[in-house]
């Protein structure tokens, strides 16, 4: 192993460092860098890579299983972080312990992989070149989750829905005038009744009969 390779090998290894801190700390989206990251890391990735590896089976083999298992745990790892808005419409973002552990799954995945590929003598799918596309897919897809659940997410205040109108008791205007004309009808009989017997209005009558 040269020179070179090492010192890619530590820039990365500093950058997962640095990007697994930034994980797990309560921070601001940055729109920009959901989309950037993505195809930055997957162009020097590309780059690094020898170009006998895109011709080579067994190669594309192990790039696809990586591709694959990157993915994957990227797709899981966006729903492990939490993503919300303040009262001001700013965007926040925090990951779990969950979004460390999956992050370790795919470091060890990575590692089996290029421990498959040294084995059967195809270290240049598992070069750093490799590594920087396995990234790029990881991140496209974690980023891809978060953008949708924010998306999908209630407006500032919780966006409960307004409570229904209270339903309005009172009787049709129709009905109301109904029942005064049938009240007022009723006391004009009543009037003939007593005007016609004077002795009615005599008689008192128990409101309620006696209880036995």
């Amino acid at each position: 192993m040269n020179a070179g390779i090492v010192a890619d090998v530590l820039l990365i290894a500093a950058a997962v460092v640095w990007i697994l801190a930034r994980q797990v700390r309560v921070a601001p989206v940055r729109p920009r860098l959901l989309w950037l990251t993505p195809p930055l890391l997957a162009f020097f990735g590309i780059r690094s890579l020898p170009s006998s590896t895109w011709h080579v089976p067994a190669d594309l083999a192990l790039l696809a299983i990586g591709a694959a298992v990157s993915i994957g745990l990227g797709v899981w790892r966006g729903q492990t972080i939490k993503a919300w808005r303040d009262a001001d419409g700013t965007w926040w973002r925090q990951g779990s312990v969950l979004t460390l552990v999956l992050w370790g799954a795919l470091i060890v995945a990575r590692g089996l992989i290029s421990g498959a590929g040294a084995a059967v003598g195809h270290r240049e799918a598992t070069n750093p070149g490799a590594i920087l596309v396995v990234l790029a897919l990881s991140f496209a897809a974690q980023n891809a989750v978060t953008a949708l659940r924010m998306n999908a997410a209630p407006p500032p205040g919780g966006g409960q829905p307004a409570e229904p109108a209270a339903r309005d008791t009172a009787r049709p205007p129709r009905l109301a005038t109904h029942d005064g004309l049938h009240a007022r009808r009723h006391e004009r009989i009543q009037a003939r009744v007593t005007a016609s017997n004077p002795r009615r209005q005599k008689c008192s009558y128990p409101t309620n009969p006696p209880q036995y």
